[in-house]
């Protein structure tokens, strides 16, 4: 998940599909006529020339796991003759260097027809194994070492452990790694960008990498941009679930452009809120602010007004969560032991008596300044009635500049 992490959305609609991962060149061939294309680089090429040339539309092209071999498939399938028995026709006026061009015939080739529902299916399964077996590999290998590109300390031998590092020792935030894949790829791509002096977030480039650290503090860039879909390929979710991503673009607001970005403040958070509101401790959800606290109370014997009685808004903001990040990895907010999942670290935590407010020096730390879940609604239902003044308000934001990065 984070990729920045997101709560799962009530509903979901979107039309992207997985997208496959392509490691080295491949030539793939035009499906009507002799000629071939480098893919991946030559794709775009490739899919103009076939509705230019030959007046034939792939449809859903983008959400096709292994394009080439869908390609190979339909050069061997269908020959110039076969169009109309395999696509779909369509009567359409083209434009053309000035000149309008009536009722243009255009064939569109999808999975209507069930030869192409079959290979994109057939291909689809193919990459899924793939994936999974890439993931259990990565899980299981235990020869693993590489610097990590924040601080060049050595992890080995597992990769969990990089992303883990990553996590405790710098907030950067890529998700779960039982939910990544391909992460040497990850973990390369990540390192050239700060090789460039260039932001894993915004992309923007610096003078040099203490800029460039101090930025990614200050903006809260340490994760990656979910709108960036060069990411989509390293998340599992991608493969497993079609017409499904790590985000749900299809829900997003307008993406602010760098220049908002470079003036934003807390008012970011004045944003259609959420219709639920996630428990801080278990996957429950409520649609109401009083609902989630008195469930939080009764379930969990957790008194949040209590816990936080005398905070201003943005010591709840640390307080909220530093929990959040503690319980994303199951680890106990209190003595900080790891559980293997929600169940066992909320059982542990119960059975010790640690369903209580964590001591302020576990979480009074600018890090937590930037929310675990960017979607997470109990951050906007928090009491901002505190009275600070500008000033008070830079002194707070200007320690997440001043701070030394982990060693």
């Amino acid at each position: 998940m984070f990729g920045p992490l997101n709560f799962p959305e009530a509903s979901t609609s979107t039309s992207r599909g997985p997208l496959f991962y392509e490691d080295q060149e491949r030539v793939a061939p035009c499906i009507l006529c002799e000629k071939e294309f480098l893919f991946p680089g030559e794709k775009e090429q490739c899919l103009r020339h076939i509705l230019q040339d030959h007046h034939l539309v792939i449809g859903d092209a983008e959400s096709i796991t292994d394009l080439p071999r869908y390609l190979e498939f339909w050069k061997h399938k269908m020959s110039i003759d076969q169009v109309k028995q395999y696509c779909s026709t369509m009567l359409v006026d083209v434009k053309k260097d000035g000149v309008v061009y009536s009722d243009q015939e255009f064939f569109l080739l999808s999975d209507i027809d069930k030869d192409d529902k079959m290979i994109r299916e057939k291909l689809r399964n193919e990459t899924i194994e793939m994936v999974l077996e890439q993931q259990r590999f990565e899980r299981e290998d235990r020869c693993f070492s590489r610097g990590c590109f924040m601080c060049r300390q050595i992890i080995e031998p597992t990769r969990q452990q990089y992303v883990t590092h990553l996590n405790e020792s710098h907030n950067v935030l890529l998700g779960h790694p039982d939910n990544l894949v391909f992460l040497d790829k990850l973990f390369q791509a990540l390192d050239q960008k700060m090789d460039d002096l260039q932001c894993i977030f915004c992309e923007k480039v610096f003078k040099d990498r203490v800029i460039l650290k101090e930025h990614m503090r200050k903006k809260g860039h340490k994760r990656i941009n979910p709108d960036n879909q060069f990411y989509d390929k390293f998340y599992i979710v991608n493969y497993l679930e079609p017409g499904t991503s790590w985000k749900d673009k299809g829900k997003r607001e307008r993406k602010p452009s760098i220049e908002e970005e470079d003036t934003a403040d807390w008012s970011d958070w004045e944003e259609k809120l959420p219709s639920f509101i996630i428990c801080l401790f278990c996957p429950t959800s409520e649609s109401s602010w009083d609902n989630i606290l008195l469930h939080m109370k009764t379930l969990h014997n957790f008194d949040y007004d209590a816990s936080t009685k005398g905070f201003d808004f943005y010591k709840q903001v640390k307080f909220v969560n530093y929990i959040r990040r503690q319980i994303y990895w199951n680890k106990c907010i209190i003595c900080n032991e790891m559980s293997s999942c929600n169940k066992d670290i909320i059982k542990h935590m119960t059975s010790e008596g640690h369903l209580i407010p964590p001591d302020i020096n576990l979480w009074d730390k600018p890090e937590f300044f930037f929310p675990t879940y960017e979607n997470d609604s109990f951050l906007c239902h928090l009491d901002d009635t505190y009275d600070q003044d500008d000033g008070q308000l830079s002194e707070i934001l200007s320690e997440t500049v001043n701070l030394d990065e982990t060693p």
